[in-house]
């Protein structure tokens, strides 16, 4: 896609329009000017140049949070009556990420140019998701943008309430565990090689926990590289092993299995995938297409592979319950549901209604799993510092009892 740069007067009232606009070749900037009733004056390519600010700016990724600010303000303006041009501009200035400022403003320039809103949108589908602009297209379409915009923002403030719920599960054990990490490292290679060498100055017999910490504490300071090495290594070999179709589907089917960790991947998939057929069917995209679009938001190998076979099965005249009956990989009420809507026409509700349902005990199963973790979490570090603090103090009392004699 090129820019061209162009200079026109308006047919009617003889204004002058100067403008960026994005397209194949002159031919169809040309034939999009004139539809707008546009006399070209002047019509050359943009030259683009390198420019290290934009290019950083390119770097920087785009959050789920922004992306939802950004779409329930639009949602606000349209249903306001602001005009898509004059709330495109008022977003590029109320936008705080510079990446998303430069795709906005592009947008911006695009539509007012004539270019469709979905199609700008498509420019960007680094920040944009398939989601996002089919709905968008539809919503164009069916003359209903205030509503796909609302139905949009809901849809992704889910989504990062759910993103949101899983972190912050996972920061205390990771930030428990990369603390007792330091803690065990510092005791082992500062604390304990003193130690040591006060206590090679008796001639007394050596404990075994006492032998069993000195090893760890000699492996570490003195093949500290090794270890290095093999961790990184072994990193490397798993990035390489997941980063091909087989590996990444074997890894994927493994964390399903995991106790706990899989029920969270589980829940989280299923109610992604019924909150977003569910936004889909009532935004009136036809089943395959919302499936093929359903399918982009999968991050997990079986999960994509379950919906590509209920796609062709649907394709053949099977109906959706039962694709979803059928696996394995779905949990019956899914189907029982599905089935339901059908019967009452009423998809979209029933799949809405899982997704909220299956929301809930995801939050609940995060709820306890963190009330679980903090005391496991304190009993095992307590229990690896108590270990090796023990250890030190062990001949200390066999030297206090030989000298006693």
């Amino acid at each position: 896609m090129k820019e061209f740069v162009y200079r026109a007067r308006e047919k009617r009232t003889g204004r002058w329009r100067d403008g960026v606009i994005s397209a194949e070749d002159e031919n169809t900037v040309l034939r999009r000017l004139q539809e707008q009733e546009l006399i070209v004056i002047s019509l050359k390519e943009k030259k683009r140049y390198f420019d290290i600010n934009t290019t950083l700016i390119n770097l920087q990724r785009v959050s789920l949070r922004d992306l939802v600010v950004f779409t329930r303000q639009f949602a606000t303006m349209i249903r306001a009556g602001v005009a898509l041009v004059r709330a495109l501009s008022i977003l590029s200035q109320e936008t705080r990420n510079p990446r998303l400022k430069l795709a906005i403003e592009d947008i911006r320039r695009e539509v007012e140019s004539g270019t469709a809103l979905s199609q700008a949108l498509a420019k960007h589908k680094s920040i944009f998701p398939r989601l996002y602009i089919s709905l968008v297209r539809v919503g164009e379409t069916g003359g209903i943008l205030d509503i796909i915009f609302d139905r949009l923002a809901t849809y992704y403030e889910k989504n990062e309430e759910i993103t949101r719920k899983i972190k912050s599960a996972a920061a205390y054990p990771i930030a428990i565990i990369v603390l007792a990490v330091v803690m065990v490292i510092f005791l082992l290679t500062y604390v304990l090689p003193t130690f040591l060498n006060l206590l090679m100055s008796f001639e007394t017999p050596i404990p075994l926990p006492t032998r069993i910490v000195m090893g760890a504490s000699n492996t570490i300071r003195n093949y500290w590289y090794v270890i290095l090495s093999v961790i990184l290594v072994l990193y490397l070999l798993f990035r390489l092993i997941t980063s091909r179709p087989k590996g990444r589907e074997l890894w994927d089917k493994l964390k399903l299995r995991i106790p706990i960790i899989g029920r969270i991947q589980k829940l989280t998939i299923i109610s992604r995938l019924c909150h977003t057929l569910s936004i889909l069917i009532s935004g009136g995209v036809p089943i395959i297409t919302a499936l093929d679009v359903v399918r982009d938001t999968l991050d997990s190998v079986p999960y994509v592979n379950a919906i590509e076979d209920a796609r062709r099965r649907i394709s053949e005249g099977e109906q959706l319950s039962v694709t979803f009956i059928r696996s394995s990989l779905f949990p019956p009420m899914l189907g029982y549901m599905t089935a339901v809507g059908e019967e009452s026409g009423l998809v979209d509700e029933m799949l809405s209604r899982v997704g909220t349902y299956y929301d809930s005990e995801l939050d609940a199963l995060i709820t306890t799993l963190t009330s679980l973790l903090e005391p496991i979490l304190i009993v095992f570090v307590g229990g690896l510092v108590g270990f090796i603090v023990i250890s030190m103090y062990m001949p200390i009392f066999q030297i206090i009892q030989t000298l006693s004699r």
